[in-house]
């Protein structure tokens, strides 16, 4: 038994305090025949009940047999301040027989994935709705079926048929990262994943989730000692890992768990010709999550490169693990510089891209670089650096605002946009019709040389109902229905002195933007057809 936070009074509890708790690497099965890997992350301290059930999730775990959830607790008896870790059993039969691991694995990865989007960005993530995510860790559904389901703030986790067991999903360190995503998503620009979504949202969506997975995962040098040694088929003193292998390590790596789990496989060559029009979301995120691994690979191989060829097969494996993690902040980062909706491949790309600039200037080791040649690889046109804040157009802004208001009143922002008439033509706003949601949120960050960067990020977004006539007259929208709905938005960052700093506009009376995304009825129906299977529940652990 492991002590994982010493016993302290309540009060002695302070905020930001974290705590190490042992985690399954990958999953529970190891190869060989070996005990499972293990991992340890590093998790906020918080007030546990039996389930266990915290402030931002609960874990229900069911008996084997029967319905019932069997409640178990994590933390010393009388303190619910003192968490335990405990070891994974080391036989699989022993294993999935042990409740609390399986609540102490899934409440680990889960909070470390949610500890590494607010740590990143700054802030906390809210859930869509409020409440706490509750994760059923041994759910009577299948495999196919593990998955999170919008507007119930549930995650539902099946098993699998593996060495004669029914193994659960939830023992899966990607399994569980991947839906949380989908959660922390939906919580943090609900939009993507709503009924006026498009496929391309939806792909992102799944794009995402599995960067997340596979980084998350490959970001233990654990991990990535061991696939290096599965890759260069044992290792020698004085052996090189040279590319070919790294690439090996990585992509092999992924398909492991595409092979098990709701991640599809990453494209390892050329992107298919159309990849943008294929009509399932997982087959066009895989496509970008390919180009992100890449990217990975190639800066692995160049810090590698820089260290010469003593560098031995662990610190090879521990310069893979700390690019796996810088790149993914760098795509969680990104997100905050998107637009709450109508997100495309290249919003994702510029948002990396500039939230990066932001935040180290000087991209000594070319990360940013090799970013947008996978990008550009795979036919999305790189970012261009000249007035990638998107703000140079908007000379002469005025602020007849209150900056103690900025930070956390939607009226305020929404005061900044009216009083300035070429900001509002720029996002083309319907003049009659109120903003349909604002959200404002601030945040702060430590920059690599130790200073914080403090920011303020407003979000709005504007739906609008429109008959025929008027779609067609405004719009240039061809439509045999009664009225169809159309809506846009936009994304403004003000600095700590409340100065407009970076804007990601959708404009929402568009004529050439809203025909693209209507097109026409068949278009648009073809496409609610194909996105209702995933619309609600975020699943996808194939066929």
């Amino acid at each position: 038994m492991t002590v994982a936070f010493p016993k302290k009074s309540p009060g002695d509890i302070k905020a930001g305090q974290m705590v190490s708790l042992t985690i399954l690497a990958e999953g529970p099965i190891a190869p060989a025949g070996g005990p499972p890997l293990t991992a340890q992350v590093r998790i906020p301290v918080e007030r546990l009940r039996r389930g266990p059930t915290g402030h931002r999730y609960a874990i229900h775990i069911r008996k084997w047999r029967g319905t019932t959830v069997s409640p178990v607790s994590l933390t010393q008896p009388g303190d619910p301040w003192r968490l335990i870790s405990e070891p994974p059993p080391a036989g699989l039969r022993e294993l999935l027989d042990d409740t609390r691991f399986l609540a102490q694995h899934v409440y680990g990865v889960a909070m470390s994935t949610l500890e590494i989007f607010e740590s990143t960005l700054g802030r906390r993530m809210p859930w869509n709705p409020e409440g706490r995510v509750v994760l059923k860790a041994r759910d009577l559904v299948t495999a196919t079926d593990t998955g999170y389901e919008r507007g119930t703030n549930i995650i539902r986790f099946g098993s699998v048929d593996r060495m004669g067991y029914k193994v659960p999903t939830a023992l899966y360190r990607d399994i569980v990262a991947h839906e949380v995503t989908h959660a922390i998503l939906d919580g943090f620009r609900p939009a993507w994943a709503d009924q006026m979504a498009t496929m391309e949202q939806l792909a992102m969506h799944e794009a995402l989730a599995d960067i997340v997975a596979i980084l998350s995962v490959f970001s233990s040098k654990e991990v990535v000692y061991r696939q290096l040694e599965a890759a260069a088929g044992g290792f020698e003193v004085g052996q090189q890992v040279d590319d070919e292998v790294l690439m090996r390590s990585l992509f092999d790596f992924a398909r492991d768990l595409f092979a098990r789990g709701p991640l599809r496989e990453p494209f390892v060559g050329a992107a298919p010709e159309g990849w943008q029009l294929l009509p399932e979301p997982h087959a066009r995120g895989a496509v970008v999550v390919g180009a992100v691994l890449r990217a990975v690979q190639r800066l692995w191989a160049e810090r590698n490169a820089r260290y010469g060829g003593f560098h031995s097969l662990q610190q090879k494996a521990e310069s893979g693990s700390i690019v796996a993690t810088r790149i993914l902040r760098m795509v969680i980062r990104g997100l905050s510089y998107m637009p709450p909706v109508d997100v495309s491949w290249r919003d994702l790309l510029r948002g990396i891209i500039a939230a990066d600039l932001d935040m180290v200037p000087d991209d000594a080791h070319g990360y940013r670089e090799a970013l947008q040649a996978e990008f550009s690889a795979i036919g999305l046109r790189r970012v261009s650096l000249n007035n990638i804040s998107g703000v140079e157009n908007y000379s002469g802004l005025r602020y007849p605002i209150r900056l103690s208001a900025l930070g956390s009143d939607p009226q305020e922002v929404q005061r900044f946009v009216w009083e300035n008439p070429r900001l509002l033509e720029a996002a083309r706003l319907e003049r009659r019709t109120p903003l349909s949601s604002t959200r404002v949120r601030t945040s702060e960050r430590v920059s690599p040389d130790g200073f914080i960067i403090s920011e303020i990020g407003a979000s709005f977004i504007q739906t609008v109902r429109m008959s025929r006539k008027e779609a067609y007259v405004r719009l240039g929208v061809k439509t045999g229905r009664d009225f169809i709905d159309v809506r846009g938005g936009g994304l403004l960052r003000f600095d700590a002195g409340g100065r407009l700093v970076y804007a990601a506009l959708k404009p929402v009376m568009d004529r050439e933007r809203q025909g693209q995304l209507f097109g026409s009825d068949q278009h648009h129906e073809a496409e609610q057809a194909a996105s209702s299977g995933v619309r609600n529940k975020f699943h996808g652990t194939g066929d």
